[in-house]
């Protein structure tokens, strides 16, 4: 049974063919997606072009260094991951990849375990990422739905039996409610309690003509 690949894309670069094409068909068989250059201006060129997850890239080559490229990568990608591969000579150029904060190294002669566990680490990473990001904008979703829902809930709409007697409402459960018990559940309205004036002439005569008898309404 074929492994599952992972789903990152990886940019090898190399300058030696041999190892380049070594490395290659190593990664084919792990990861979905594998792109390579021979040089660092090859290199960058192909990251711009492709945007891989991944760059894995040996420290000096011809034309443009790994140093060079993956400075110039790390300054516009920072979340970038990068892993180098550095011979035990390298020490001085090793130490300058430590400024340039790459995240995987990896001692040459190139070994596959050695290639596969550091690109694994980086693509359980970029994956972790990707779930945090995949929630988020998913709960943002789910936030706004609501919110929404909410606010459908909360507007009055339709065709509502209301008594032509008493004025109450029926509700979607068929239950009678006072119109204002059913308009504050289903609005944003508050209710304060007063008498209009052709109520009170005919409930309170006695009253009607002091209170509204000098043209108040």
């Amino acid at each position: 049974m074929e492994d599952k690949l992972m789903e990152v894309t990886v940019l090898y670069v190399e300058d030696e063919p041999n190892a380049r094409e070594a490395a290659g068909e190593i990664l084919k068989r792990v990861v979905r997606t594998v792109y390579v250059a021979e040089n660092g201006k090859d290199g960058l060129e192909a990251f711009n072009k492709y945007n891989p997850d991944i760059v894995i890239t040996d420290i000096r080559m011809p034309v443009m260094s790994g140093l060079d490229m993956a400075r110039e990568i790390r300054e516009g990608s920072s979340d970038k991951q990068i892993i180098i591969t550095t011979a035990h000579s390298d020490t001085d150029y090793f130490l300058a990849a430590i400024d340039i904060a790459v995240d995987q190294y990896i001692l040459k002669p190139v070994q596959s375990d050695k290639l596969i566990a550091a690109v694994g680490k980086c693509a359980d990473y970029i994956l972790h990422k990707r779930e945090i990001r995949k929630y988020t904008e998913e709960r943002e979703k789910l936030i706004l739905e609501l919110q929404a829902s909410l606010e459908k809930v909360k507007l009055l709409s339709g065709m509502l039996p209301i008594c032509a007697s008493c004025k109450k409402i029926r509700d979607d459960k068929g239950y009678w409610e006072q119109i204002e018990i059913y308009i504050t559940e289903h609005s944003e309205a508050l209710f304060t309690h007063a008498i209009c004036p052709d109520c009170a002439k005919k409930l309170y005569p006695e009253y009607y003509d002091k209170i509204w008898g000098n043209g108040n309404k």
